[in-house]
């Protein structure tokens, strides 16, 4: 059995110049609040596919050889990784196939669904897909793409720092919702890559200590149970040998928060900034709102990382929803009463906002669905 392949920060930079012209470089926000604490929003939410899953599965596919692209790829996933893989294979010509968990959210497998993928519905949930993904990779000749435990994938999800740290060199502590691992590994190799030290901190729902049980237990571990309101996009319940080493000497610490702590953070992320986020990207705004990063150096920077998420439980389903005034953002009263069901103006307030946000942090087209294929 060959040894596993451990990622180095020069492998973040390499990747931030690999697939800087197939990713979206997405905005920042610079505000004060909750707590008046000054912090960056890095709203990687609004990344093509969704989420932050893009840069990984992009880095992963152009690291392949010619003949495996052409051959193929699978994966196993009830949502964010395959959408980044469903993405980076249709913008590379690559075939892909997802193995998705019947347990997934529907709102996720609708996504896949819609995405240039060929999907197989598995009973159970994610250990169930991965197994038939291996099995099916191993019988066919497709390359197999692990969601979070690859070193190119680790490396491609820490070009989301990179970018970060260009545009505000200043932050000081930057937080990352953690799942499996893989975006706080690549994050904790690419923070410091203009040569400034910075604290890197990890953030896991109280229900899915995944990484937290690790570190304490000196190794991997898998949990008994997962039971949070972010299972969906932060369930892993184990995290990786490759992720686990670089995490354990690159993160400062693993902060655990409530599922309603997280509920809360996402309803203020929409009430004050009007963005729609997963409740698993908001694991470091929750923890910021509790003031847990009081003593860490400032600015601090949070990664609002996915936005696959159906957004109707997060308006007011009777009367006009004004937005309300955040600075360099057009005001503008985005729906009235809903015309065709709650969940569909949700969604209407979602795009509309999301275009002002473009326009007003300096992105030339927002993102529109003749983009997004």
């Amino acid at each position: 059995m060959s040894r596993p392949v451990f990622p180095q920060p020069s492998e973040v930079a390499e990747a931030h110049a690999r697939i800087g012209e197939w990713v979206r470089r997405t905005p920042i926000i610079r505000l004060k609040g909750p707590g008046a604490r000054p912090m960056v929003l890095k709203l990687e939410c609004l990344q093509r596919s969704g989420s932050f899953k893009l840069r990984g599965a992009l880095n992963k596919l152009l690291s392949l050889e010619r003949a495996e692209r052409k051959q193929g790829v699978i994966t196993a996933s009830g949502g964010n990784h395959g959408l980044g893989v469903a993405w980076a294979g249709w913008l590379l010509g690559v075939p892909v196939q997802v193995v998705v968990p019947a347990a997934a959210p529907r709102i996720k497998r609708d996504l896949l669904a819609a995405a240039n993928a060929e999907l197989t519905l598995v009973e159970g949930g994610y250990p169930e897909a991965d197994a038939l993904a291996r099995d099916k990779a191993e019988r066919s000749g497709l390359t197999y793409i692990h969601a979070y435990d690859d070193a190119d994938v680790i490396g491609g999800q820490g070009t989301v720092v990179a970018e970060l740290i260009e545009q505000e060199p200043a932050v000081g502590t930057v937080v990352v919702s953690v799942g499996g691992g893989g975006l706080a590994a690549g994050v904790g190799l690419g923070a410091s890559l203009d040569g400034k030290e910075r604290r890197v901190v990890g953030v896991e729902p109280t229900g899915i200590p995944t990484l937290h049980t690790a570190l304490a237990a000196g190794e991997p571990v898998t949990l008994d149970r997962i039971d949070s309101v972010a299972a969906d996009s932060l369930g892993a319940g184990r995290t990786g040998d490759i992720v686990f080493p670089v995490c354990r000497d690159r993160l400062d610490r693993v902060e655990l928060v409530s599922d309603a702590a997280l509920r809360a953070a996402r309803q203020w992320l929409w009430d004050h900034v009007r963005v729609a986020a997963e409740h698993g990207a908001v694991a470091g705004l929750a923890a910021l709102m509790e003031g847990r990063f009081d003593d860490d150096p400032g600015p601090v920077g949070l990664i609002i990382c996915g936005a696959n998420t159906d957004p109707s439980d997060l308006v007011e389903r009777d009367g006009p929803v004004s937005q309300p005034e955040v600075p360099g953002i057009p005001s503008t009263s985005v729906i009235g009463p809903p015309e065709q069901g709650a969940q569909l103006s949700a969604r209407r307030t979602v795009f509309a906002t999301s275009d002002n946000l473009f326009r007003a942090l300096g992105e030339s087209e927002p993102p529109d669905a003749s983009e997004d294929g």
